[in-house]
């Protein structure tokens, strides 16, 4: 479920403005300076290493964004940023979700914090997103050989999944969920492969001409429902469109060894701390987002510096110093 907070008409991630000179980069496409910062004058925003974003204007104070395309993006605050044409309107629906005129944006939900939605209340949501976004990806968890429970998915991990299960949130095995895919069995799950722009447009249609959807960051896990010859098919938090096959790296869903553990500074949880993931096992890498202390990882594997893990929904690197292991919790492969 992709999380929404603010929307906005024109792009306005941040109070702070980027003042640009007409000469001082192209003034289409994506530029990564000097400093690992992203320039996106199509989208009109600029995204620093830190993951901070800001509006880019010209001399004259007018967005980038003004004569851009539609699209959107997922901010490190977990807003969503929309980008409309001109004439498009933007409609904040009853349940929170947003409507374009256009179509770009077909659905975006408001994640509820407060407590665990009921299966009759997930399955509602679901009905509602399919209503305005097109079919949702039928999933099911094999609890045993025999038996299959159809679950709704909160987020997809390369490792580890949260599906709504029996009333309430829960952690399961990838490789024990089950979607209808004519995908080939090595190619059933893929990570975001960005590491320049750090971003995969996700398109209505396999032409990179067509409405965009979707903006998916780099290291986000997305199910694969069909692979062409250089566009995919995939589901991306509940939203359905084609990425191009240069932006993923395919996955089987298999079983992995695991263990789980949770961030930790010093071994130890306090309140207010956070922890940067990362996209490489590297001290350059991109920042991806920060999560708090005590926040539940998948842990694959370590080389003693970095350990490559799942959190929701990322497939991605912490410094080992941040990893605190949960005793006796190991996952064996089969």
């Amino acid at each position: 479920m992709v999380k929404s907070g603010k929307w906005v008409r024109s792009l306005l991630a941040a109070a702070l403005c980027f003042s640009l000179g007409a000469g001082a980069f192209a003034e289409t496409g994506t530029y990564t300076d000097e400093e690992g910062g992203v320039w996106d004058y199509d989208m009109g925003i600029y995204t620093d290493a830190e993951g901070n974003q800001y509006e880019i204007t010209d001399d004259s104070g007018n967005s980038y964004a003004s004569s851009s395309g539609a699209g959107s993006r997922q901010n490190a605050d977990g807003s969503i940023t929309i980008v409309t044409g001109e004439e498009d309107s933007v409609v904040q629906n009853s349940d929170g979700s947003l409507t374009v005129d256009s179509g770009a944006i077909q659905v975006v939900d408001q994640k509820e914090e407060s407590k665990p939605l009921t299966y009759e209340e997930w399955q509602a949501r679901m009905d509602s997103i399919a209503d305005r976004n097109g079919r949702v990806t039928e999933t099911f968890y094999r609890k045993s050989e025999n038996e299959m429970i159809p679950v709704s998915v909160v987020y997809v991990g390369l490792v580890r999944s949260m599906v709504h299960l029996n009333g309430k949130e829960q952690l399961v095995d990838t490789c024990d969920l089950v979607w209808e895919s004519e995908a080939p069995a090595e190619q059933l799950l893929a990570v975001i492969n960005a590491p320049k722009n750090g971003q995969a447009k996700m398109r209505a249609k396999t032409s990179a001409k067509s409405t965009v959807l979707d903006t998916c960051r780099t290291n986000r896990v997305v199910r694969v429902l069909k692979v062409g010859k250089t566009w995919a098919f995939v589901d991306h938090n509940g939203l359905r469109g084609y990425i191009q096959n240069t932006s993923l790296t395919f996955y089987p869903n298999e079983r992995y060894e695991y263990e789980t553990g949770y961030i930790s500074v010093k071994g130890k949880t306090p309140k207010g701390e956070t922890v940067y993931i990362r996209s490489a096992p590297k001290n350059n890498s991109r920042h991806l987002e920060q999560y708090p202390v005590a926040t539940p990882l998948t842990i694959v594997s370590s080389d003693g510096n970095w350990t490559e893990i799942d959190v929701e929904g990322w497939h991605c690197y912490i410094l080992s110093k941040y990893v605190s292991r949960n005793a006796g919790a190991t996952a064996a492969a089969e």
